[in-house]
């Protein structure tokens, strides 16, 4: 069997839209079964946000178009290979697995709106080398408004066995 540890960051989030933003929810990173992602091993958070808290440790609230902010939430994972699965020995890649959404104000009306574009985005045992970036796009689908940002994250091999 060969294992990799390794530390996932959420590096940074970029308005990469037109309007404000305030992602709530979550951006959850897991080790889940290769053939399968429905069977999750390893869940961490790197983003958790609910209606009324703010989107940083700062206390910002929202982010305006072209802005950034530094997380820099680091949580570590361990990714399996056996070679070929058998009972008991089951491979494993790492996903990033978001659920958020966005208060989009809509003629007078506020409407909750699930953003798209990096859900459930792949990294398989034999991609995770060294150290590597992966940026990720989420996008709000509403007519007239674009709502949208691009999170930045570091993969850092710490270990390697097998």
């Amino acid at each position: 069997m060969a294992t990799k540890t390794i530390d996932v960051t959420l590096a940074a989030i970029t308005n990469t839209g037109t309007e404000g933003i305030a992602p709530k929810g979550v951006i959850n990173i897991r080790t889940v079964r290769a053939v399968d992602d429905e069977q999750e091993f390893q869940s961490e958070n790197l983003y958790q946000r609910s209606s009324g808290q703010p989107m940083h440790p700062s206390g910002v609230t929202g982010l305006a178009p072209g802005k950034s902010l530094t997380y820099n939430v680091t949580k570590r994972l361990t990714v399996s290979h056996f070679g070929e699965e058998s009972p008991g020995h089951l491979n494993q890649m790492m996903i990033f697995d978001p659920d958020l959404t966005e208060d989009v104000v809509d003629l007078g009306s506020v409407d909750t709106v699930h953003y798209f574009g990096c859900f459930k985005r792949k990294v398989r045992f034999d991609e995770i080398e060294g150290f590597q970036t992966i940026d990720c796009l989420h996008n709000v689908a509403t007519s007239g408004h674009n709502c949208r940002f691009t999170a930045v994250y570091a993969i850092n091999l710490v270990s390697s066995s097998g």
